[in-house]
């Protein structure tokens, strides 16, 4: 199954969440959504809102000022 993107970089809270959630709504369970931003705020709140929201975090790295989580839909 291929890795669905979204890129939020140069977006600040709360749209990175907003963005997530489109996204996230539009995809079907178990497949993957890779998000690229930037920002220590939102690098925690996308984490944050896709765990309360019953989603799966996969792997959450920073380098260079940016962030890339990959979430699996649940």
């Amino acid at each position: 199954m291929s890795v669905e993107k979204l890129d939020v970089r140069g977006k600040m809270c709360p749209l990175p969440v907003a963005f997530t959630k489109r996204k996230l709504d539009s995809m079907i369970s178990d497949q993957l959504l890779e998000v690229t931003g930037e920002g220590e705020l939102e690098f925690d709140n996308v984490q944050r809102w896709v765990k309360n929201q019953g989603h799966q975090v996969v792997q959450a790295q920073k380098t260079d000022g940016e962030f890339k989580i990959l979430i699996k839909k649940c």
